[in-house]
C-alpha cells in the first residue's frame, strides 16, 4: 500500500534522540527550545511554543484569547465548512459556538465573499484553515477581520513553510497553529506548535499549557542562576496556578525529532513540490473528470497531500479502484456530514453546497517526499486505467524468501513489519537455527527449509511448486529495511526481470564502519569487474536483497549455492539479457552479532564464477528464450 504519510529515521534524528537519553533530561529542554525558535523564525514569528498536538495548539490559542479579551460562553467563532473536526471541536470545548462558512470550490479554503454574511454581534474570531498545503486567500480575510474588530487564529496544521504573497502562513493572525502529527509535513509522532509575534500572548499560552502555572516558573531552568531576592520570589510563586490550564506539554524527544526534521525541511519541501507538479502534469489529460490542486497566484504550496475531486460523479468507485491497486486514499476532511454536527449541533450539509460536493467527490493521495518514481508511475497508471474502463489489476503473487541466520533482533524486526503480510507465499531457509527461532517463522506462515536447502535440488523443487511468479530475497541480519519489501514487490509487478536493492546508487546509503570496510570495497570491486566484462552499469552485483522472476532463477539451473549465489545470479541475468533495475535502499548496521563469513574466500569464489561465465560458452541466453 502506498500510504499517505511517511516517516524515515535519519542518522541526525537518531543522534539527537540518543543525546536526550544520554543527558538524562527528557522534559522540556534545549532541543525543544531550539526547534521552537527556528520554526517560529522560519514562519516570520518571534515566538514558538511546542505542545503535544495541533488540536491542543488550537485549544490553547482560543483559550488564551477568550481569557485575555473577556469573551463569554456562547460567543461565536467563524470556521470553514470543510476542515478537520478539531478546528470546530476546540471552539465547542472552549464553550463557544462555531459558525460555518462555505468554501471556495477551486482552493477548498474558506470563501472570503461569504464571511461577512455569517458575522453577528457575538462574533469574536475567525479561524481560516490552510488546507492540504495551500494558503487561504488572506488579504480579504484580514480586511474583514480589521473592519469588524475580530481576532484571528490560523489553523495551519496541514501547511508549513509556505508563503502567501511573500508572507509566511502562521504570521497573519494573533496565533498560528501547526501540527507535527505522524502523517503531516514535519513529523514527531505527536506534537504541534503555536506561533505569535505577541510576547505577552506567548507567555500566556505557555502558562495555559503548563496547568495555568504562574509564568515566573514555566520550566526547570527558570530558577537557575538567579539572585537571592529573585530566587525567593520564584520559590514563592512557582507552585501557584492563577488560571485554569491544561497539561499539553511534550517531552524532549519530540523536540529532538522536530529539530532533526526541521534541519532537512528544504530538501523535503522541494521533493513534495516536485511530486505535486508531477501528478498535475501527468494527470492533466483527465481534466474532464478530475479537479486537480491549483496553486494560488503569488503563493506557494506544501503538498502535504494531493487532493483530487471528481467533477461529475461520486468518488466511491474510483477510491475502491485505487485501494484495490495498493494506493491509500483519505477523505478530504469532511465536517458538515459528521453525525455529531448533524444530530447534536443541527448542521445541515445542504447549506454548504461546495463543501458537500467535496465530501461526496473528494479525496487525497500521497505526495510526500518518500515516494519513489515507481510508486508515482503506478499511481498515474492506475488513474489512467480507471478512466479507460480497465479492471483493477489482478496482483501477481510474490514469495518472500528469508535467508535466516539466527539473528534474534533482526528476525524480530523483520517479522513485526506489516510488509511481510503482503506476500502470498513465504519461505524460510534456515542456517543452524534453534527450534524456538524456527517457530517464530512458522507462526508467521513461513514454509520452513533446513540449512542444507541451498545445496542440490531441494530448493529448486520447492520453488517449482510455488504458485508465485516472483521471488524476493532478504536476510534476517537486520541490515536490510523491511519497509523496502513493499517497493520491491511493487516493482516486480512491472516489466523488470530482476530488481536489486542497491546501497550504492543515488539516494542509497551504506552505513559502513568507521574503519576500512573490506566488504564495501569488495562489493564495488566485483561490480566494477562485472561492468568491465559485460559492458553494463550496475553498482551492486552481490547483495542478497533483491527480487527475481521465478522462471529466470529456475532457468539458471543452479546445482550448488555457495557464498557467491547472488553474485552469480546477477552475472547470469546479465548474460541472459534480462531487464535489471537497481532500486535505492538504506542498509543499516546489522543488529546483534551477524554471522561471520570469510570475505576473502567469498571474493575468490565470486571471481571464479565471473571468469567462468565471462570466458566460457555463451549458452545462458538460450535459457531465457522461452516465454
Amino acid at each position: 500500500m502506498i500510504g499517505v504519510g511517511t516517516f524515515k529515521t535519519s542518522p541526525r534524528a537518531r543522534k539527537y534522540v540518543n543525546d536526550v537519553l544520554n543527558s538524562e533530561r527528557i522534559s522540556y529542554g534545549p532541543y525543544t527550545q531550539k526547534f521552537e525558535s527556528l520554526f517560529a523564525a522560519s514562519h516570520d514569528c518571534k515566538h514558538g511554543i511546542m505542545t503535544n498536538s495541533g488540536s491542543c495548539a488550537l485549544i490553547l490559542a482560543l483559550a488564551e484569547l477568550k481569557e485575555v479579551h473577556g469573551w463569554e460562553d456562547g460567543d461565536e467563532v467563524i470556521v470553514p465548512a470543510l476542515t478537520f473536526v478539531a478546528t470546530s471541536n476546540i471552539v465547542i470545548q472552549n464553550n463557544m459556538k462555531p459558525v460555518f462558512v462555505d468554501i471556495e470550490p477551486k482552493h477548498y479554503s474558506i470563501d472570503p465573499e461569504q464571511i461577512e454574511a455569517a458575522i453577528t454581534e457575538r462574533t469574536r474570531c475567525i479561524i481560516p484553515v490552510h488546507l492540504f498545503g495551500s494558503p487561504c486567500d488572506m488579504d480579504p480575510i484580514m480586511e474583514i477581520a480589521r473592519k469588524h474588530d475580530l481576532k484571528m487564529i490560523e489553523d495551519t496544521c496541514e501547511t508549513m513553510f509556505v508563503k502567501y504573497k511573500g508572507r509566511s502562513v502562521g504570521s497573519f493572525g494573533d496565533v498560528g497553529c501547526f501540527s507535527t502529527y505522524v502523517a503531516h509535513i514535519l513529523t514527531t509522532g505527536v506534537g504541534g506548535l503555536c506561533t505569535t509575534n505577541d510576547s505577552a500572548r506567548a507567555i500566556g499560552i505557555r502558562s495555559l499549557m503548563n496547568h495555568g502555572r504562574d509564568s515566573i516558573y514555566l520550566n526547570i531552568d527558570d530558577d537557575k542562576g538567579k539572585g537571592k531576592e529573585e530566587l525567593n520570589l520564584i520559590i514563592k510563586k512557582r507552585f501557584q496556578f492563577p488560571r485554569l490550564g491544561y497539561s499539553f506539554r511534550v517531552s524532549e524527544f519530540e523536540g529532538a525529532l522536530g529539530l532533526a526534521e526541521f534541519e532537512d525541511h528544504e530538501d523535503m519541501m522541494q521533493k513534495r513540490w516536485d511530486n505535486g507538479h508531477y501528478f498535475m502534469e501527468k494527470l492533466a489529460h483527465l481534466d474532464e473528470h478530475l479537479q486537480l490542486p491549483c496553486v494560488r497566484e503569488g503563493c506557494g504550496h506544501a503538498f502535504m497531500m494531493f487532493p483530487v475531486v471528481l467533477r461529475h460523479q461520486h468518488k466511491k468507485e474510483l477510491v475502491q479502484f485505487l485501494e484495490q491497486n495498493g494506493i491509500e486514499t483519505r477523505d478530504m476532511v469532511p465536517l458538515t456530514n459528521q453525525p455529531f454536527y448533524n444530530n447534536v449541533m443541527g448542521v445541515v450539509e445542504d447549506d454548504f453546497p461546495n463543501a458537500k460536493w467535496v465530501n461526496n467527490s473528494g479525496f487525497y493521495i500521497a505526495s510526500h517526499q518518500s515516494l519513489s518514481m515507481d510508486e508515482k508511475e503506478h499511481i498515474v497508471d492506475t488513474f489512467q486505467r480507471f478512466f479507460e474502463g480497465g479492471e483493477a489489476r489482478t496482483e501477481q503473487g510474490s514469495c518472500l524468501v528469508v535467508h535466516a541466520r539466527g539473528n534474534e533482533q533482526g528476525t524480530s524486526l523483520l517479522l513485526s513489519d506489516p510488509a511481510i503480510d503482503g506476500f502470498s507465499e513465504k519461505l524460510m531457509v534456515g542456517d543452524g537455527l534453534d527450534p524456538k527461532h524456527v517457530e517464530l517463522y512458522r507462526d508467521k506462515g513461513f514454509q520452513i527449509m533446513g540449512s542444507d536447502a541451498w545445496q542440490g535440488d531441494q530448493l529448486t523443487r520447492t520453488l517449482e511448486n510455488l504458485q508465485s511468479p516472483h521471488l524476493i530475497f532478504i536476510s534476517d541480519e537486520g541490515a536490510e529495511d523491511p519497509e523496502d519489501l513493499e517497493r520491491l514487490r511493487l516493482r516486480m509487478q512491472k516489466d523488470d526481470d530482476m530488481v536489486i536493492a542497491s546501497r550504492f546508487i543515488h539516494d542509497g546509503v551504506r552505513y559502513a564502519p568507521r574503519t576500512l570496510s573490506y566488504r564495501s570495497v569488495g562489493h564495488r570491486f566485483l561490480s566494477f569487474l562485472v561492468n568491465a566484462a559485460f559492458n553494463t552499469n550496475l553498482t551492486d552485483t552481490t547483495t542478497l536483497f533483491r527480487g527475481i522472476r521465478k522462471r529466470h532463477l529456475l532457468a539458471m539451473n543452479f546445482k550448488e549455492r555457495d557464498e557467491a549465489f547472488f553474485f552469480e545470479m546477477t552475472v547470469q541475468a546479465i548474460q541472459g539479457d534480462l531487464r535489471i533495475r537497481e532500486y535505492a535502499t538504506v542498509e543499516r548496521p546489522g543488529v546483534g552479532e551477524p554471522k561471520q563469513r570469510n570475505r576473502l574466500l567469498t571474493g575468490l569464489i565470486c571471481s571464479y564464477h565471473l571468469l567462468r561465465q565471462a570466458f566460457g560458452s555463451n549458452k545462458y541466453k538460450e535459457r531465457y528464450s522461452a516465454p
